[in-house]
């Protein structure tokens, strides 16, 4: 949430009252948010193993760079605008889910490897393929981004 203050506090970043304030140094803006206390949950487990696995496949620089740039357009489209994409690992998350999500029957982030990408072509090899696989929204210019993963 938002914060405005009263009193010209514009700087100010820490803990109180069970809330943890910070400022986005991109947009300047301060935010509150409530401590947060893990739960034991039963999708947990998977989500961590998923998570894991997708970047033990060690993405190449070159990979890393065209999700960092695909972000920079990304946020210039309307959806990208309301929740902006600074790093290439958000990007990247959102790239392997949406795999999995078009896939199901086929690719299980919780097992992927770099072998199985090559072998059965997947879109996530390039940044390009995944924007013409409809993993991504498209972007001008994103046949520049085709290095591979």
């Amino acid at each position: 949430m938002k914060v405005k203050f009263k009193h010209m506090l514009h700087g100010y970043t820490g803990k109180a009252d069970d809330l943890i304030y910070y400022m986005d140094s991109r947009t300047g803006n301060i935010y509150a948010r409530r401590s947060f206390k893990f739960k034991n949950h039963p999708g947990q487990a998977p989500f961590r193993i998923a998570q894991r696995q997708i970047y033990a496949l060690q993405p190449s620089e070159d990979y890393k760079y065209n999700l960092l740039d695909y972000c920079q357009s990304y946020n210039e489209l309307p959806a990208g605008r309301e929740k902006p994409v600074f790093t290439w690992a958000q990007m990247y998350n959102k790239l392997m889910w949406a795999l999995q999500k078009a896939m199901p029957g086929t690719v299980d982030l919780k097992t992927i490897t770099r072998e199985q990408i090559n072998a059965q072509n997947l879109p996530c090899k390039s940044v390009k393929a995944a924007i013409e696989a409809g993993l991504l929204p498209e972007v001008e210019g994103y046949k520049r981004w085709d290095k591979s993963i």
